[in-house]
């Protein structure tokens, strides 16, 4: 019998995928559908619904998923959610006094300007006073005494630097750059250990869902990690799974969600690479030849027959 939670996906997926941009067969074709003859495109759309129907019932038969999300991970078993926090406060607050450096460095570049604006001069007064009272806090939080000097040491130069441009009202673009070299290793060593708290985190949790789960729910389990663009690559979490199921590239077992912040989203996702890794490795021995361009071989092919000369 299909959980609640599998029902209410299926039923969910018949609107989501109303527009498939993302087929590869299908979205070319119904771009250019006005230069189709009405046959054709009534062929390709019951291709896409078709398409759509299988998208579902992959979702419908999948085994279990984690999902990690912003602070958590979260095991979806049988309609049953178990979260576990990856993320701790120790980990914000490295993360947090790690970007005070940065937030200067954004302040004072973007827009460039030799001389402060009044503006920009009260907006780097006020992110001061912040500052200054999250140093006070600072013997309160969960730093161990050598994280609670190196945090000491980036507040003083990040101070040091700051109360510079204030006192002269404009920026070196020079001495910027030096503040932002010099202070780098500091940073890294916050990014260390914060990196530390969460993949002690994830193995921790592995280890229980893997006695938890039966060898077959195991090898059935896909890991959706929903986040932003930039960290994508080599991201923490996929680098932890990619690892624990011996995946040598994200799309297979291992998936990036980008930027698909609502779940049901990044469950069609994963029913996408679900179907398309079947398709590819049925038509062409690769299950991840339909995570790219389905003409991209061909495209470089051709690119390379004929040279551009600009």
């Amino acid at each position: 019998m299909r959980s609640p939670l599998r029902i209410s996906i299926y039923l969910g997926l018949a609107a989501v995928f109303a527009a498939v941009a993302s087929v590869q067969f299908g979205a070319q074709v119904a771009q250019s559908g006005r230069n189709q003859d009405p046959l054709l495109e009534t062929l390709n759309g019951e291709f896409i619904a078709q398409y759509q129907a299988a998208l579902a019932d992959s979702l419908a038969q999948a085994g279990p998923v984690i999902f990690e999300e912003g602070n958590d991970c979260i095991l979806i078993r049988k309609g049953e959610r178990t979260r576990v926090e990856v993320k701790p406060v120790e980990y914000h607050e490295l993360k947090a006094v790690a970007h005070i450096p940065l937030a200067l460095y954004v302040m004072l570049s973007f827009p460039h300007e030799e001389s402060l604006s009044a503006t920009r001069i009260e907006r780097l007064r006020h992110y001061r006073e912040l500052m200054a009272e999250a140093r006070r806090t600072l013997p309160s939080r969960h730093f161990t005494p050598d994280q609670l000097d190196r945090q000491q040491k980036i507040f003083t130069a990040s101070f040091k630097f700051l109360d510079g441009v204030l006192a002269a009202g404009r920026v070196d673009r020079e001495a910027l750059s030096s503040f932002a070299r010099e202070i780098a290793p500091l940073l890294l060593a916050n990014v260390r250990d914060a990196a530390a708290v969460e993949l002690e985190r994830l193995y921790a949790a592995a280890a229980a869902w893997r006695k938890e789960l039966s060898p077959a729910e195991w090898n059935a389990l896909h890991v959706v990690m929903i986040g932003p663009h930039m960290p994508r690559e080599r991201e923490i979490s996929m680098q932890f799974f990619e690892r624990l199921f011996h995946e040598r590239t994200e799309g297979q077992r291992v998936i990036y969600a980008e930027a698909l912040w609502k779940e049901q989203d990044a469950f069609n996702l994963l029913a996408t690479h679900i179907v398309d890794g079947a398709a590819g490795q049925a038509f062409f021995g690769d299950p991840m030849r339909m995570h790219r361009d389905l003409l991209s071989d061909a495209a470089t092919a051709y690119l390379d027959a004929h040279p551009l000369n600009p």
